[in-house]
């Protein structure tokens, strides 16, 4: 009996995620939910700045196109830290919205000359060689001046945001993935380990 209980829980652990690696976190724990506020009331306003050096992907640069994964733990660390920055709490309702969320939201930042240049942009990942749809995407433009300057005559006046939200049941949330922006002219392709995003 006794060996029976032992073998059981060794047969349990094996199907408990390892914590050393963050993997990104579809059912946060109390710990989980505990870590993203203490990190957004640490970070405040702030913290928009230090999930987009710790969640973005693709090159840094003016004109590269790059983006940022937004998994339930950095949406509640954002959200905590930014109302914390206006004097607010999180409320209950605020997150379970965001606990209970069943998409993994991935914005891409794209660049071109016309304000809605990225109206027909989609993006879809690619896993095992397996093309995994979003169920929702969407663009928002903005006019594009780099640290309140205006743009130089042959460079891009717009950027657009280009945000998908993929269902985690179709994700493997510990392996690596391509994110693919497919534009008028082609795609541009984004390599990412999830592994890597808590």
């Amino acid at each position: 009996m006794r060996r029976g209980i032992i073998t059981l829980f060794c047969c349990l652990l094996l199907f408990v995620p390892s914590r050393g690696v963050y993997a990104t976190v579809i059912i946060l724990s109390e710990n989980d939910v505990a870590d993203a506020v203490t990190l957004g009331k640490e970070q405040g306003a702030k913290v928009i700045k230090y999930l987009k050096q710790h969640y973005r992907f693709g090159k840094e640069g003016t004109f590269e196109e790059q983006g940022i994964i937004r998994t339930k733990w950095s949406k509640l660390a954002m959200l905590t830290g930014l109302l914390i920055a206006t004097g607010k709490k999180l409320t209950e309702p605020d997150k379970e919205r965001i606990l209970e969320n069943t998409d993994l939201q991935i914005d891409i930042y794209t660049f071109g000359d016309t304000i809605e240049f990225a109206e027909g942009y989609k993006a879809h990942l690619v896993q095992n060689d397996i093309i995994i749809e979003p169920e929702k995407v969407s663009a928002n433009h903005v006019t594009y001046l780099p640290g309140k300057r205006i743009v130089s005559s042959g460079f891009h006046k717009y950027r657009a945001t280009v945000r998908s939200y993929f269902p985690y049941e179709g994700i493997n949330p510990n392996e690596k993935a391509k994110i693919v922006l497919v534009k008028d002219k082609g795609e541009v392709v984004f390599e990412v380990n999830f592994a890597d995003y808590k």
